[in-house]
């Protein structure tokens, strides 16, 4: 009777895995400048991690952070949204999954600025320590998510 109950605990655990795994949202929209070529690799960087990523070409992204509520010190080049959260700079899809995984109570992560060696800003092996932060509009926090 044990061997059976430590079966189907294994086998029901390894569904839930399976179904977390379908539930994550690939859907992603990006708000970017049209001429950004940083933001051009971090979006074929997510379609090469099987990303359905739809683009807008905005010559005023910053108005679009400003309404999504990604704190000015957090700014990056640009701006996604997936399921209810915000993306803003060059997540990893690992720091994507992870928030989704999750599901925290903040708006969204931020890589603030434009770290070399994050997705997008690559520069042959170098690669700078940098934090995903997370925040909240609602209450002005952030605090680190990640640490790269």
């Amino acid at each position: 009777m044990k061997k059976i109950l430590i079966v189907l605990a294994i086998c029901l655990t390894a569904g839930s895995t399976a179904f977390a795994k379908d539930a994550i949202s690939k859907d992603i929209t990006v708000y970017k400048n049209p001429e950004c070529g940083c933001c051009n690799k971090w979006i074929k960087y997510l379609k090469q991690n099987n990303y359905n990523v739809t683009e807008i070409n905005t010559r005023n992204v910053a108005a679009e952070k400003k309404r999504l509520g990604v704190p000015e010190k957090l700014a990056a080049c640009h701006t996604a949204v997936i399921d209810r959260y915000v993306v803003e700079g060059h997540a990893t899809h690992r720091d994507i999954k992870r928030l989704l995984l999750l599901r925290p109570e903040v708006t969204g992560i931020a890589i603030p600025g434009m770290p070399i060696g994050s997705p997008g800003m690559e520069h042959g092996s170098t690669k700078e320590k940098y934090n995903v932060m997370t925040f909240d509009k609602k209450t002005g926090k952030a605090e680190v998510f990640v640490k790269h």
